[in-house]
Parts: C-alpha cells; sequence; structure tokens
C-alpha cells in the first residue's frame, strides 16, 4: 500500500494525508480515494481551491479511517496533524510543528517510531526563538501602548493560522480583521469554532487594532490615518520587519532546539528533512544524535520511497 503526505494531486493511486492548508502543503487537485485530514483542514480545503472538479470532490469526499494510519496534534495551526504510518514499521510525519502548547491549542508530542519525516523551516541553530508566551505579552504591550498613544495598531501576518492566534490573544481589543485574513476566518469558522472580531471599516477612523495580510493588494488602510504598524513572524529573529515598525519573532514553527529535542524523543533510526534548512539539519542531527539523517529528495512521497 502507498502512503502518499502532503500529495500535490489526491488520487486513488494510495493513501492521501494532509497536514493542513497552507499552500505549501496543500494538494492543488483532487481526483477521488479517501482524504485523511481534519475537519478544520477540510473546511479551509473546500474554501481555496478553485476548479469546479475538486471543489465537487471535497465536498463529496470520505474520510479516510485505517488502523494504520493515526492522526495527531501537529500544534503548528488550528486542525494541522502529523500522522503515524503503522505498517510493521512506524513512520511519523510532521508536516510543519510546534511543540509549545499556546491559546488552547495542543504542541505536538513525540512519538517513538523507526523513522520520522520532519520540517527543516528554522532547522538552523542560528533559530532559537523567544518564549512565546513571553513574546505574547510583548505583542499585548505593545497594542496597548500604540491605541493609548491615539494611533491605530496595524498587525502583518500569515491569513491561515498565523492571523487566527493574533486573534484569539488580542481579543481583549476586539480585533479589526481585513482582506484575506477576514475571509480566512470566516472559512475556518464552524459551530464548534468562533473567534471575537469585527471586519475592518475603512469608514472607522478611530483608533483600533487591524489585523492584515501585507501592505499590497488590500485598500482601505489609508483611511486609518495615524498607524502604527508590525509584522509578526519568526523571520523577525533574523532582524527583517519590512518596513514595519516593529517585527515580533512569534513562530508556529519549532526552532531548531525544539527540532533537535523532539527528534531526540522520537528516538527515530533515521530521520528525513523537508522544506528549509535540510542539509544543515541533516548534518547536525548525525553529530548531535547520532542519527542517521538525510534530506528528502524532490518527489520523494510515498513511504515506499524510504525504505
Amino acid at each position: 500500500m502507498k502512503y502518499f503526505l502532503d500529495p500535490r494531486k489526491v488520487s486513488a493511486a494510495g493513501i492521501c494525508c494532509v497536514s493542513h492548508a497552507h499552500s505549501d502543503h496543500m494538494p492543488s487537485s483532487f481526483d477521488g480515494g479517501p482524504l485523511f485530514c481534519s475537519d478544520i483542514t477540510l473546511r479551509c480545503l473546500r474554501g481555496r481551491v478553485k476548479s469546479k472538479k475538486s471543489k465537487n470532490y471535497l465536498e463529496n469526499v470520505e474520510r479516510g479511517d485505517l488502523p494504520s494510519v493515526n492522526a495527531s496534534g501537529a500544534g503548528h495551526i488550528l486542525g494541522s496533524n502529523m500522522f503515524m504510518i503503522d505498517e510493521g514499521k512506524k513512520v511519523l510525519y510532521t508536516g510543519d510543528f510546534c511543540p509549545q502548547d499556546r491559546l488552547g491549542m495542543e504542541g505536538a508530542r513525540p512519538q517513538k517510531c523507526d523513522a520520522l519525516i520532519i520540517e527543516a523551516t528554522y532547522g538552523n541553530p542560528r533559530y532559537r526563538f523567544p518564549n512565546r508566551n513571553a513574546m505574547m505579552g510583548v505583542i499585548r504591550d505593545w497594542v496597548e501602548d500604540t491605541l493609548n498613544q491615539g494611533c491605530s495598531a496595524v498587525l502583518y501576518s500569515y491569513p491561515l493560522g498565523k492571523s487566527q492566534e493574533l486573534t484569539t490573544m488580542l481579543k481583549e481589543f476586539q480585533p479589526r480583521l481585513h482582506g484575506s485574513v477576514l475571509d480566512t476566518t470566516r472559512m475556518m469558522e464552524a459551530d464548534d469554532l468562533k473567534f471575537d472580531y469585527l471586519p475592518f471599516d475603512p469608514a472607522d477612523d478611530t483608533p483600533q487594532l487591524v489585523i492584515s495580510h501585507n501592505t499590497k493588494g488590500e485598500n482601505g488602510l489609508s483611511a486609518l490615518g495615524k498607524k502604527r504598524t508590525a509584522t509578526v513572524s519568526g523571520w523577525c529573529l533574523s532582524g527583517r520587519s519590512w518596513g514595519m515598525d516593529e517585527g515580533f519573532a512569534y513562530s508556529d514553527h519549532a526552532d531548531f532546539y525544539e527540532i533537535i529535542d523532539f527528534v531526540k524523543r522520537c528516538s527515530p533510526d533515521q530521520v528525513y528533512m523537508h522544506h528549509g534548512s535540510e542539509e544543515i539539519l541533516a548534518k547536525e542531527i548525525r553529530e548531535r544524535l547520532g542519527i542517521t539523517a538525510v534530506p528528502l529528495k524532490k518527489g520523494q512521497s510515498n513511504l515506499g520511497s524510504y525504505f
């Protein structure tokens, strides 16, 4: 049996597992077969696909249920999953992951496995994130200070995942959601998941907290008048703020040291990495942990490629 993990195409050719609906993990086409993913991810897939054929598949898809596939929370964004595949040997695929509990979302938990397939987005020793709870306090203080000074506070973040974290984190300030952030948040909501926010209103020029995607292609923010801007991203750790007044290094990914700890606690015989600093991370795992570690090759999507 073949298992496809975050494949570009979902089909009946194998068991297809989708960790979450960010564009670099989300399939681009859907054509038959069951689908293994969370309810939230399925809602996001339905909202983000374009073709009529894919939309029809996702509206009628059968959700996968096999004893050989066990999904658990990846702690990256709401609805993100890791997958343990057990066909005699146990293979854990993390997708993007974060091990820290935050804002009611449980972080990824290590699981003993024979092989581990792990992300390497921040797989370089220079990436050690500040404590996330402390960063939440820093962001809250910045928003409060900005509003008290009679300015609007505009936070820029990715529309799926980070923006909903900020909405929850800053609900006391009644955040206004703008553009694709508003559309994505509405797409994620269901009877069992609601967020506390207002749509951004360009006619309201009072000081307010706005959460938006980026500075280009979304109109209306110029109506705010006096405002301060900040970007919220793990890449701010490198000093990047993309021309904003502030940059907050708050990430929904594991940093290098969290990755190393996660690998150690999973105790695999071999590790494969993808998405990021693969070569560096592989070398560090071999040297620090004595575990066989290699980057995945392009196109390695089924477990038959790994053994």
